[in-house]
C-alpha cells in the first residue's frame, strides 16, 4: 500500500467482526490497516457491555488526537446508544451484523473528504488575488478603473499573469475599452461547463496585446443569460478556475446586482468602490459600506476610490471621509481628455497617456493592491512585443 493510504486501526473488536472489517477495508483502495497502536486516520471501535468504560475511552481518544475520525460498531444497538455516539463526535455507527455496503460507503466518504481537503489546500496555496471593482452608481468610471488596473498590473516586474472579467450585467464594455471584438463570453463558457478545465478556458479567453486575458460579458442579458441559480453556480466554478490559473483576476462588477455581486464580494481579496465627488455617489458609497458590513465582509478589504476629483469639486476628501465614516484610499484626478481618448481609441492610459497625473495614479493604485513594482524601462516589453 502506498504512503498516501489512510491508516485504520481496529480496537476492542470481537473476532468475527474483526475478520469482516479486515476483509472489507482491504477491498477498498486507499486504506491500510495498522497492526500497532499509534495515531491513525480512522479508528473503528466496538462498544461492548460496559458502555461507560468504552465511552470514556472514546473521549480519551478524541482528546489526545489519537484518531482523526472514529467509527463505532456494537452487537446491539438502540436509539440511546446511537445518540450518545453522535454526541461523542463519532462519524459513523454500524450495528452488527455488519452490512458490507454501509461500511464501504462510509469508507469511500472518508476518502472523498480527504481528497477534498487536499484539493482545498492546494487550491488555497495556488490561488491568485481577486480584485473586484464596483461602482457606487452608474457612470462613475468603474470600467475605466478595472481595465486600466488590469493592464497596469500586467506590465509590472515579473510579468504577472492577469485576467480581466467583465461581470457588468448592465453595460459590459470591457472589449470596447480595449479595442477587442467579443468572441466568447462567460455565459457561453458556463453552457459548456462539462468541458471546463485550464486548457479549455485558455482557448476561450481573449489575450489583449497588453498580456491581459479577457473574459467578456454577454452582449445582452436576456432570458437565456439571466442570472439563474444554476448559471451563478457555473460562473462561480469558472472564476475559481481562473483564480487558480492567474496571479491576479480583476473583475469589473459594474453596479451591484443580486446574488452574483454578493458572491464576487465574498471571493475578493479587495473590493474597490468607485465614486465621484457628487452627493448621490457619496450617499450610495455609504449604503454599500454598510451593506458589506452586514454581509460580514471584512471592512479592511473594502477600499474607496474617488474618481474625477479636483480641488474645485465642491466637496473635499475630508468631508467625504466624515460622511461615509471611512477613509478615501485614493483620489484620481479628473482628466477628461486623456480618459476619453483612451476609451475612444481602445488604448489603456498606460500607453495612451504616459506620464500624466491620472496614469501615475493608476500605477500607484495597481502597485498598492498587487504589491508589485513597475518594470524598469529596459525590462519593459511593448504591448506588441508581448502579444
Amino acid at each position: 500500500m502506498g504512503t498516501d493510504a489512510l491508516t485504520v486501526r481496529l480496537e476492542n473488536i470481537n473476532f468475527r467482526t474483526k475478520e469482516d472489517l479486515t476483509e472489507i477495508i482491504r477491498s477498498v483502495k486507499g486504506f491500510e490497516i495498522m497492526s500497532l497502536a499509534g495515531h491513525c486516520n480512522l479508528l473503528i471501535f466496538e462498544i461492548g457491555r460496559d458502555h461507560e468504560s468504552d465511552f470514556r475511552r472514546i473521549k480519551e481518544i478524541k482528546a489526545s488526537g489519537e484518531a482523526e475520525e472514529i467509527f463505532l460498531t456494537a452487537p446491539q444497538s438502540d436509539s440511546n446508544l446511537i445518540i450518545r455516539a453522535l454526541r461523542a463526535g463519532v462519524k459513523e455507527f454500524f450495528p452488527q451484523p455488519l452490512k458490507r455496503d454501509e461500511v464501504v460507503e462510509a469508507l469511500l466518504k472518508i476518502l472523498q473528504e480527504e481528497q477534498q481537503e487536499k484539493e482545498q489546500v492546494l487550491t488555497k496555496a495556488a490561488k491568485g488575488k481577486v480584485f473586484t471593482v464596483l461602482g457606487a452608481k452608474g457612470g462613475v468610471g468603474t470600467t475605466t478603473m478595472a481595465v486600466n488596473l488590469a493592464t497596469a498590473i500586467a506590465q509590472f516586474e515579473g510579468n504577472p499573469s492577469v485576467a480581466l472579467v467583465d461581470m457588468n450585467l448592465i453595460s459590459g464594455d470591457v472589449p470596447l475599452f480595449l479595442n477587442m471584438k467579443s468572441v466568447f463570453n462567460w455565459v457561453e463558457v458556463a453552457r459548456n461547463i462539462s468541458r471546463l478545465d485550464a486548457t479549455y478556458l485558455m482557448t476561450i479567453l481573449q489575450k489583449h496585446v497588453s498580456g491581459v486575458h479577457v473574459l467578456p460579458a454577454p452582449l445582452m442579458v436576456g432570458e437565456e443569460a439571466g442570472m439563474t441559480p444554476d448559471l451563478i453556480a457555473k460562473v462561480e466554478r469558472v472564476l475559481e478556475l481562473m483564480r487558480s490559473i492567474f496571479d491576479f483576476v480583476v473583475i469589473d462588477g459594474g453596479q451591484l446586482l443580486g446574488h452574483i455581486s454578493t458572491y464576487l464580494i465574498g471571493i475578493s481579496d479587495k473590493v474597490m468602490l468607485v465614486t465621484i465627488p457628487s452627493l448621490p455617489g457619496i450617499i450610495n458609497v455609504k449604503k454599500l459600506i454598510d451593506a458589506f458590513r452586514d454581509l460580514g465582509y471584512p471592512p479592511e478589504n473594502t477600499v474607496v476610490a474617488m474618481n474625477r476629483y479636483n480641488q474645485k469639486s465642491g466637496i473635499s476628501i475630508d468631508e467625504v471621509r466624515k460622511m461615509i465614516k471611512k477613509s478615501i484610499r485614493w483620489s484620481i484626478p479628473n482628466d477628461y481628455r486623456s480618459t476619453m481618448n483612451a476609451i475612444n481609441t481602445g488604448v489603456p492610459l498606460t500607453k495612451s497617456a504616459m506620464n500624466t497625473d491620472i496614469t501615475n495614479k493608476i500605477l500607484e493604485i495597481a502597485a498598492d493592491l498587487s504589491s508589485g513594482q513597475p518594470a524598469r524601462e529596459k525590462e519593459k516589453k511593448s504591448f506588441f512585443g508581448r502579444f
